[in-house]
């Protein structure tokens, strides 16, 4: 039986400290992980050039540059590398059409659950999407319902990204993410309905 192979997290965080609490918290999993750390912005460009990790563990705060501008290198690459960001930050306005860049946005404290499912996903569902979407390439109409599913689900609009008790004081950001849950939710039942007519071929 072929062995799997352990994937490989770079996590980049301007505290060693926090770094290494991340590191000990993903070697925690029951899946093995390779850890490699950065402290900065240019230390974690030079690591990517040294080798390519399976996905990377982003703070948002450096001294050497801003942390959207690192991740919008980080894709310039031209590897589809999942980046999960960690920050105490909650992501304004401006920054929600930046997040489909991102396999995850936690927000501090994070949990280890929290953490390692974050971790998961982010390994796993990119190589599942891809999976759909060539099944919907197969399909003979509807497609265009389809892709948007699976656009708005690539953007990890999801509850953890920005909890109630901080949505209380900004009522434009909680009904734009509300109104992006009822869209997920109305093309979820019209996919359900696709599959009842077998639109959908297993």
């Amino acid at each position: 039986m072929m062995q799997k192979k352990s994937k490989s997290i770079l996590i980049v965080n301007s505290e060693p400290d926090v770094a290494g609490l991340f590191s000990e918290m993903l070697l925690m999993d029951v899946d093995k992980y390779i850890i490699n750390t950065a402290y900065t912005g240019n230390d974690c460009l030079l690591a990517l050039e040294r080798d390519i990790p399976d996905m990377v563990l982003l703070d948002m705060d450096f001294i050497d540059t801003d942390g959207w501008n690192l991740i919008e290198k980080i894709k310039e690459t031209g590897r589809e590398i999942p980046v999960v960001v960690i920050t105490s930050k909650p992501p304004g306005i401006d920054d929600f059409l930046r997040l489909s860049m991102v396999s995850d946005y936690l927000m501090k404290p994070v949990t280890l659950d929290g953490l390692l499912m974050a971790v998961k996903d982010a390994l796993e569902i990119p190589a599942l999407l891809l999976e759909c979407i060539e099944t919907v390439k197969r399909c003979k109409g509807k497609e265009e319902i389809l892709y948007l599913v699976f656009s708005l689900l690539k953007q990890g609009i999801a509850d953890r990204i920005y909890p109630d008790r901080i949505l209380e004081n900004d009522p434009g950001t909680k009904l734009l993410l509300y109104n992006l849950r009822d869209k997920i939710e109305k093309t979820t039942r019209e996919i359900d309905s696709f599959k009842n007519n077998k639109v959908l071929i297993a």
